[in-house]
């Protein structure tokens, strides 16, 4: 099952949702990459959901996630994201 990591899903979310999850994510970026401005490394961004629509958008992300992603169940799952982290990783180099 490892080598279906690398597979692309499709997710289903309302636009509404994506739009503010893209801000959300964009204004986030923003803010990580303003308090560090030199910083190449992949160290900690937080992604602060402040109000309900931004919560209401993650939890239709995590459903969804959760509606395509059968590994979520797996009795492997740690080894899958460890396994997925590595790969992730690699792509930032």
């Amino acid at each position: 099952m490892e080598s279906d990591l690398t597979n692309a899903i499709t997710l289903s979310l309302s636009k509404a949702s994506c739009l503010v999850l893209f801000e959300l994510l964009t204004i986030s970026y923003e803010a990580w990459r303003k308090d560090n401005p030199n910083d190449s490394s992949a160290s900690a961004m937080l992604v602060n959901a402040q109000d309900g629509p931004q919560r209401a958008a993650l939890w239709e992300l995590e459903g969804s996630l959760e509606r395509t992603l059968p590994e979520l169940f797996s009795s492997n799952y740690a080894d899958l994201v460890e396994a997925s982290r590595r790969l992730l990783n690699e792509r930032i180099g």
